[in-house]
């Protein structure tokens, strides 16, 4: 697992202390509990990162959800005209030299698993102790189809990636991730992403929701002006669901 600069600097104050002139060792050792602490925190959002992409980590699809509607929780009959495509995802962790923190490569198969890609990003999680959570960047790949099927060498796949190869988003829009019970739910603070299209120079707010249980996944995405009329919104109506292929 890697740890973080925040993590190290604890690391090295606990082992060695902060010098100060003229004074006794005393006030280093009053501050030993504190960087206990902090290492302890950090070790268990490293446990929590582990257990995370483990549950992250396979291929999924959502033919539960499509079969039965847009939301099999719901009541009455199903709107078929809102019914979410049928999706393929497949999540895959990567060797990405150009990426800090643990790099995951996922592309979303439409109809079937060989089917059009509906999305391609790259997610990557490090921890962030000051805020208690596991936090995820998200980067969108300038020529897809160049990157299409990383996941078949996860290794080698994208060793040659730098940063002109992918689209990133704001730091505001990182999503912390926090553990409740046992799913993670990560969440785009509300407001706080407001980017500009690089296609339609349209401007707007991404609002984004990952919930990841053991074999399953929910996600839903939209982006709305700053006035509230809605620019796109994935899936249609609640959220994709997605199950573990067995």
């Amino acid at each position: 697992m890697r740890i973080s600069v925040g993590a190290r600097a604890a690391l090295a104050a606990a082992l060695l202390g902060t010098p100060q002139a003229f004074t006794p060792a005393a006030p280093a050792a009053a501050a030993a509990p504190a960087d206990a602490a902090s290492l302890e925190a950090t070790g268990r959002l490293e446990a929590e990162l582990a257990v995370l992409l483990d549950w992250l980590v396979g291929r999924f699809d959502n033919t539960r959800q499509v079969a039965q509607g847009e939301n099999f929780l719901r009541e009455g009959p199903a709107d078929a005209e809102r019914t979410p495509d049928l999706l393929f995802p497949v999540f895959a962790p990567v060797e990405a030299p150009a990426l800090s923190g643990h790099a995951v490569y996922l592309q979303w198969p439409m109809g079937a698993p060989d089917g059009r890609l509906q999305r391609q990003r790259i997610w990557v999680f490090e921890i962030d102790a000051s805020r208690n959570a596991v936090m995820m960047d998200f980067f969108t790949l300038r020529e897809p189809e160049r990157w299409r099927d990383a996941h078949l060498a996860p290794d080698t796949a994208l060793l040659d990636l730098t940063d002109d190869d992918l689209i990133p988003y704001p730091p505001a829009c990182r999503l912390p991730f926090r553990r409740h019970a046992d799913v993670f739910i990560g969440e785009i603070p509300a407001g706080a992403c407001r980017i500009v299209s690089q296609q339609t120079r349209t401007e707007m707010i991404i609002n984004a929701r990952v919930i990841v249980g053991q074999d399953q996944v929910w996600y839903d995405e939209s982006g709305v002006r700053p006035e509230g009329s809605v620019v796109f919104q994935v899936p249609a109506s609640g959220s994709y669901q997605f199950r573990r292929r067995k």
